[in-house]
């Protein structure tokens, strides 16, 4: 008997599992960029409102808005500004480190 299976807990999945990292709300006091850390399939949700700044600083990024026919690719190093219309989503592809914060103007 495996292990696991012994102490009556699940099997671990061949699949990943994807995890809601919860809606981003950037705060009226925030001084700068939040750093951010996901793991492959995890994703953040970006409230309605204005412009950000988004910048993958190592791994992978696909960014998304509802009825936005064009996505948007980020590699270790490049950043995008993001207008959150809508319901957005920042899903990592592989280990991912991200910055995010105002965009400035």
């Amino acid at each position: 008997m495996r292990s696991r299976e012994k102490w009556g807990l699940s099997p671990v999945f061949a699949q990943p599992v994807k995890i809601d990292l919860g809606t981003l709300r950037l705060g009226a006091h925030l001084k700068g960029p939040i750093v951010i850390s996901l793991e492959s399939g995890e994703f953040l949700r970006l409230e309605p409102g204005p412009d950000v700044q988004v910048r993958c600083d190592s791994g992978r990024l696909w960014i998304t808005r509802e009825e936005d026919p064009s996505d948007t690719w980020l590699q270790g190093g490049e950043s995008a500004r993001v207008d959150p219309r809508g319901l957005t989503l920042i899903e990592a592809v592989g280990l991912t480190k991200l910055s995010i914060g105002r965009s400035a103007a």
